[in-house]
């Protein structure tokens, strides 16, 4: 019954989302907690460059991801002359796109997650003696349970 039936497609899928997943993850928190703490102008645009993608159409973000990463691009000319990659239609590209996709809804969520972690907890870690970077690890990202999950629902559900 399934002898004519590939499952390529599927995996591909499964493998682009996953990854996109994982990425996103790792570029995505970092982001939000830097937007949450800064007040500065830099923040201000790179949350506007970040909001980009949700405002513009998929058709629009797709053509200006295909001119800024394609072969007679500058960057499509370096990448596939000094190490002969080539992004455009390929598994790669297809995580870029759905990164640049689906960062945006986990920066936007996984910064209001930060804004409501009590402050008194870090306060307390930085008198102990605790680094940025531990208190990160082991204070805020277990302070954000609840909405690390919905953090992880949301850019789920839009690499897919």
């Amino acid at each position: 019954m399934l002898e004519g039936i590939t499952l390529f497609p599927l995996f591909l899928s499964l493998r682009v989302a996953l990854t996109a997943t994982l990425f996103g993850l790792i570029i995505g928190l970092p982001i939000a907690y830097y937007l949450n703490r800064s007040n500065s102008k830099l923040a201000d645009i790179i949350d506007t460059v970040i909001t980009l993608p949700i405002v513009l159409p998929p058709t629009v973000l797709g053509y200006y991801l295909l001119i800024l990463l394609g072969r007679q691009s500058s960057i499509g000319k370096f990448l596939e002359e000094r190490f002969d990659i080539t992004i455009v239609f390929t598994p790669t590209g297809a995580v870029i796109a759905a990164l640049i996709v689906s960062i945006p809804l986990l920066i936007k969520s996984a910064r209001a997650a930060f804004a409501g972690i009590d402050t008194t907890l870090l306060n307390a870690a930085r008198v102990l003696g605790r680094s940025e970077f531990n208190i990160f690890l082991t204070i805020i990202i277990f302070s954000m349970e609840r909405d690390r999950c919905r953090d992880y629902t949301c850019i789920r559900k839009s690499t897919w």
